[in-house]
């Protein structure tokens, strides 16, 4: 089953619930919702690879993204792009979109719970892919962790269902830029149901640097590896600019 899950559902995490590591929010200290009438669109790509002698098994996948607050504590997410696919096939063949709603902060935004639903469709096979996860962000002086759980269920000839996480530590600097590790299983950069991006196999490692260009422009990079039999090393790249539209 999980053989037939790879090749039906190459379609990348990263259009839903992505790993929660996000430059722009982390130096607002926000949860995963995006300011009232903020704006932001992103431009997401990632290259992996397991050999240097196996040049035509690289793997490429892009996407854009746009994000918006509806509220104080709803924001929503459309985006469309490629699956992870070889070089030479890119093409855009997936839609997505979510919703993120802010269940509970504390008044300092030290402890913040985020629920998100999502659905991923592809517009060139049937199967369509739902998605709910819980963002815990707690923030410890300049420090911030992520611990974020995720299930995803696929629509295919029939339902399946997987429970997956990923965590993350990181720290920010004079508000202007973010170090940190990160570690995921069947989540974000792993695992069979939710499309092998990045890496093989069903865990990784990762470490992730961004920073704020100027006051609207923001980068982030990530760098993850498979961990056990898994030899697999990806790089991912966001762009994001940030236009709030409440002023």
């Amino acid at each position: 089953m999980k053989r037939l899950l790879i090749m039906l559902l190459p379609i990348a995490l990263a259009f839903s619930a992505y790993a929660c590591f996000d430059t722009f929010l982390f130096m607002s200290k926000r949860s995963m919702v995006y300011p009232k009438k903020t704006l932001a669109v992103e431009a997401f790509g990632e290259y992996s690879y397991n050999s240097l002698d196996a040049p035509g098994e690289d793997a490429f996948f892009a996407d854009g993204r746009l994000f918006y607050g509806v509220s104080d504590r709803l924001s929503v997410q459309f985006g469309i792009g490629s699956d992870e696919k070889p070089r030479g096939q890119f093409g855009i063949d997936a839609i997505s979109a979510s919703g993120t709603y802010n269940i509970l902060s504390r008044r300092d935004n030290n402890y913040t719970l985020d629920g998100i639903l999502a659905c991923v469709g592809n517009t060139k096979t049937d199967n369509v892919r739902f998605e709910v996860s819980a963002p815990n962000i707690f923030r410890v002086g300049k420090f911030t962790i992520v611990a974020h759980p995720v299930v995803e269920i696929l629509k295919d000839d029939k339902f399946d269902a997987a429970a997956g996480a990923h965590f993350g530590l990181f720290r920010v600097f004079d508000d202007r830029a973010v170090f940190g590790v990160g570690a995921e299983y069947q989540s974000g950069q792993s695992g069979p149901y939710f499309g092998d991006r990045l890496v093989e196999g069903e865990a990784a490692t990762s470490l992730f640097f961004g920073a704020m260009i100027s006051k609207n422009l923001f980068i982030q990079n990530e760098l993850a590896k498979g961990l056990a039999n898994s030899r697999d090393i990806g790089y991912a790249v966001t762009i994001k600019g940030v236009f709030d539209f409440d002023r």
